[in-house]
């Protein structure tokens, strides 16, 4: 791959960020008609964590811009997707084990709600 660590780290949240709101979103429509006592903590809870991915995701889109960085969802088969990249010019196909991707989101959605940076390790993960 022509990007750098930097950049991969950039192409993975552009990617995964899309999913986190699709997850989230169908988590709320479950909240929203769960007989929970107190519904709306838990629905005002998912709806700010949804606020803040996407203006991650808008900070995710306007950095890549300017690195001149694109991504778009080309393929998706059985068990992997096919991602088209293009970086500084350099064009290629990357693909993404389906399960891999899935570990990730919810990976990356217990650093969300833990409030723990991008890349560290949520505690008890392995």
């Amino acid at each position: 791959m022509y990007a750098t660590k930097e950049e991969s780290l950039l192409i993975d949240r552009f990617i995964l960020y899309p999913m986190l709101l699709t997850i989230l979103n169908r988590d709320l429509q479950i909240f929203q008609r769960a007989p929970f006592k107190f519904t709306q903590p838990y629905v005002l809870w998912i709806e700010e964590k949804m606020r803040e991915i996407t203006q991650e995701l808008h900070q995710i889109r306007k950095e890549m811009r300017s690195k001149n960085i694109k991504v778009s969802f080309h393929r998706i088969y059985e068990d992997t997707s096919e991602y088209h990249v293009i970086v500084r010019g350099y064009d290629e196909v990357i693909k993404y084990s389906n399960f891999h991707l899935r570990n990730q989101a919810e990976l990356t959605l217990q650093r969300l709600f833990l409030g723990l940076p991008w890349r560290s390790r949520p505690p008890n993960a392995l």
